[in-house]
This record gives structure tokens, sequence and C-alpha cells, in this order.
């Protein structure tokens, strides 16, 4: 397994981004073997798994460029649910994308994560290179990861239990690949920066979606146009779009500049909201 970046054991400097969906968890629990992805109606299955849980990198670089950096506040029928803090970093020709995922209740009582993950694409297209993931659930551990090898058309798909593992040779889909993770939300942010400055109506994008069993699905991206949302304490004019399978939609709203600030499923009552900067406090008018 990779190691992880050193954040503090290299210079950091924070640039604003240039321009540039879950399956239920219940499977995640069971030692299955992995089959090869099918297509599946699997975004429904995304709101199940929330539910169910609130029960590297390549060359050496002197900087490490910080693009994002924040928390999305998860919630479902009104209540708190999970906290999911989020990184982006870029050294040299990587792009490395980290989460961490704790539960409300964990937050407060100093717990460490349940769910981390750490993801490599390349800086400059995004491209797919390997993700890796872990889930703590109490005495058990389950670990994901999807790896892939410049040109080949086949990528590597493995699952470790309790450091037993196994793992499968699956055909890559065309075009960028993206891997949802339960109960990470990190991913729709992903997306949403891919498409960043980019006009379209419609767009198919293909999603790994790790669970019991995997499945690999086409999801597709609707422009909604633009929204004026209430973000913090001010307004913000931001692009609405839709992800979308057969069965199920995720609604999410966009920055100016690419940072997604919310993403809701109402059927399911799921609401991720990035947390908002505090208010600038204004100057006393003096006397």
């Amino acid at each position: 397994m990779p190691a992880c970046l050193a954040r503090a054991a290299t210079s950091r400097r924070t640039e604003t981004p240039g321009p540039g969906a879950v399956v239920t968890l219940s499977g995640m629990i069971h030692v299955r073997r992995p089959s090869a992805p099918r297509a599946a109606c699997a975004l429904g299955l995304v709101a199940s798994s929330l539910a169910l849980l609130v029960l590297t990198v390549g060359r050496a670089s002197s900087e490490i460029i910080t693009l994002d950096e924040g928390k999305f506040i998860v919630s479902q029928h009104g209540k708190p649910a999970r906290v999911e803090e989020f990184y982006w970093d870029r050294s040299g020709d990587t792009l490395v994308v980290r989460a961490s995922s704790y539960l409300s209740a964990d937050v407060q009582a100093g717990r460490r994560p349940d769910k981390t993950m750490e993801l490599q694409l390349g800086a400059l297209d995004y491209s797919f290179v390997r993700y890796h993931s872990q889930h703590i659930m109490g005495p058990d551990s389950l670990r994901r990861g999807v790896e892939t090898t410049p040109g080949d058309t086949l990528f590597t798909l493995w699952r470790e239990v309790n450091n037993r593992g196994e793992g499968d040779r699956v055909v890559l889909p065309p075009g960028r690949l993206f891997i949802l993770d339960p109960p990470l939300f990190t991913t729709f942010n992903l997306i949403a920066r891919t498409l960043h400055g980019k006009t379209f109506d419609r767009r198919p994008v293909a999603v790994l979606i790790l669970g019991a069993p995997d499945s690999l699905v086409e999801v597709t991206v609707t422009d909604l146009g633009t929204e004026t949302i209430r973000w913090g304490a001010r307004p913000v004019g931001a692009r609405k779009l839709l992800f979308a399978d057969q069965q199920t939609r995720f609604t999410a709203w966009i920055a100016p500049d690419g940072r997604m600030l919310r993403l809701e499923q109402p059927e399911s009552e799921i609401l991720v909201e990035r947390q908002a900067p505090p208010p600038k406090r204004r100057a006393p008018h003096p006397k």
C-alpha cells in the first residue's frame, strides 16, 4: 500500500483552483468474492447506505499545493449523521484526494474516523491512477483498492477483510473512472470539479460503486442552470447539477470556482453541506 503524503514534512501553499455520486453498506460487512461489476440502478442504494452508517503518491516534490480542503456536514432526516473532512493536494503532476469520515458522535468524543480513503489522479486531466480505502467496524476492518497501469485496458479491483484478501481484473471503461465508496461524498465534489468550465446539457460518467457486489454504472450529469442559494452568511449564484441513474437522483450546487457547496437526496432526506467559513466581523464604527 502506498504511504500517504506527509503533510507536515513539506512546505505548502494554497491556491484558488483553476478551471478544470454510494451502494448499500450492509454488504460490505460480509466476505464475498467480488464479481465483475454489473450495470445496476445503484444510486438508489446510496440512500440506504447512510442510514446503516448512522448506526502515493508519485514523484516527490519539495512543495505541496493545496487546491481544496474543508468539511462536509452530513445529515439525514434533519439530524446530524456524519462529518467528512477532505483535502486535495497537488505535487508535481500528481493530484491526491483524501477524505476521512466520522460519525457525528465520534467527532464530539474525539474518536478517530471509521472510514478513510486516498485517491491518486493525474493533475492535468484527472486520469485515474489508484484508490485505497479502509473502513473500521468494531473489531473488523475492510480495505478496498482499485489500481490501473498506464496503457492497460484492465484495472485491478481488490478487497481485504481482516487481512484476508482477494481480487479481480476488470475491463476499464472509456473516459474517466470515478469511485463511490460509502459513506464518502467527496467523489461528487470531484465529478463537479472535472466539469467546471465545461458547457453541456447532459453528460454520462462511468462510476464504480464499491459494495457487495461492486457495480460499474453510468450516471448522467445534467446541467440545470444557475440558482442562488444561501451558503453560510451570504447568497451564492451556484451551478445546479443533477446526478441520476434510472431510479435515484442527487442534486448538487456548485460554486463559481468549481467547489461543491451542497448535495441533497430529498427522498431519503440526505443533505451534505460544505462547512462555510465564519462570517467576517465588521470593524466597529469610530466614536
